[in-house]
């Protein structure tokens, strides 16, 4: 999955034509590269940049060595998506980094909520709602590894395990603010799981947006929220 300059911008067979051609060589196009290239067909992928990694790419862009991320930094489901973890990315040099805080959401007192891998402790920052926000993520942890295979790829009729996947599929239908409301009463829990949601970048008051605060609040309290050590350009 290493770029390579003297083919310019299109990496892959040579072959003319080829079975399939990729546009774009960030993550998921490369993701549908590798897949259609394990099945046996010839594959280009063609992307407008001198690199690939769409939103993974890192760059100096400051000072000489200091290397930022363009876009995307903090890699959840890199770990935790089942096609990405079968990769043997650690034999090119990956290595994943695990902060022991998935994140710290302040607020205007001057303190902060911390979300980690144990969701107990998490709640102890969410004040008021801390029996809330555990009875909530607690069922949704525990049933993470149940439902990941069935929400992460085509999901089968019926699901594999139709109650997990009903216990999360209902609350993941719901409006963020509708989330929130429902089962916090104080602001902290509340600013924690909307800032979860608002990485949907859309209105909260839409359709399935708590789909990705459960989403993502389960996956800081099941594998937490790796960084790739020298970027993320490193995962490609």
């Amino acid at each position: 999955m290493k770029s390579n300059p003297s083919t310019g911008h299109i990496w892959g067979t040579k072959s003319k034509p080829c079975n399939a051609v990729v546009v774009g060589g960030g993550p998921n196009g490369l993701a549908a590269a590798i897949t259609l290239a394990r099945a046996g067909r010839s594959v280009q992928v063609i992307e407008s940049r001198p690199t690939i990694g769409g939103g993974a790419r890192t760059a100096e862009i400051t000072l000489p060595g200091f290397r930022h991320d363009i876009c995307s930094a903090i890699h959840p489901l890199g770990v935790g998506s089942p096609f990405f973890h079968d990769l043997p990315l650690k034999q090119f040099g990956l290595i994943w980094i695990f902060p022991r805080y998935a994140l710290a959401h302040p607020l205007d007192d001057g303190t902060a909520m911390t979300v980690e891998n144990s969701v107990e402790a998490s709640a102890e920052t969410m004040g008021q709602d801390a029996g809330a926000y555990t009875r909530l993520m607690v069922p949704l942890v525990s049933n993470w590894m149940k439902i990941l295979h069935d929400l992460l790829g085509p999901l089968p009729f019926p699901p594999r395990y139709p109650l997990a996947m009903a216990g999360f599929g209902l609350l993941a239908l719901l409006p963020a603010s509708a989330l929130i409301k429902t089962f916090f009463r104080g602001p902290r829990a509340r600013a924690v799981v909307s800032g979860m949601a608002a990485h949907s970048m859309l209105p909260l008051h839409f359709p399935a947006t708590a789909s990705f605060g459960l989403i993502l609040s389960i996956l800081a309290h099941s594998i937490g929220w790796p960084m790739a050590r020298g970027g993320s350009q490193a995962i490609v």
